[in-house]
């Protein structure tokens, strides 16, 4: 019940505007999932959320991915799937285009996909990441590792 409640308030704040923990708990119980302030308090350290501030709007809940990272795989590939809109390749060039705001937790995920020699580097935007590979075939590898992923359910 835990993972799945967490899951669903991972896909609640990268899919929306999530401002409050009343907010949350509001959109949660919509979806069927009841629980305290406490125990949401508790899912939104274990999963790493912070404010953030929005250019023009008001704070809005975010994906610490660099202390997820550290601590659970699982955790940014859900984090990389969730918040992945579409992907493109030119040469040893790959451009993911992620929901607003999830830049920066993307390049983290693309990090943790590939821990190897291959990635030369990631610059994040703010809805955009580049991301630069050794050659074209490594590109080629590291959009099948996406393709499989964005693809993946759950």
């Amino acid at each position: 019940m835990r993972e799945e409640r967490q899951k669903l308030i991972l896909e609640l704040i990268l899919t929306q505007p999530v401002e409050t923990q009343q907010q949350l708990m509001e959109l949660l119980r919509q979806r069927g999932f009841h629980c305290t302030q406490a125990t949401l308090s508790r899912d939104i350290r274990a999963l790493h959320l912070y404010k953030s501030s929005v250019p023009g709007g008001a704070p809005r809940y975010a994906v610490n991915a660099l202390d997820a990272a550290s601590e659970d795989k699982d955790k940014m590939t859900s984090i990389a799937r969730l918040g992945i809109r579409s992907f493109d390749k030119v040469d040893n060039f790959i451009v993911i285009k992620t929901l607003p705001g999830m830049a920066k937790a993307i390049c983290t995920c693309v990090d943790v996909l590939d821990d190897s020699e291959r990635l030369v580097g990631r610059v994040p935007g703010n809805n955009t990441v580049l991301v630069v590979m050794r050659g074209p075939q490594e590109a080629d590898e590291m959009c099948k590792t996406l393709e499989e992923l964005v693809a993946r359910k759950g």
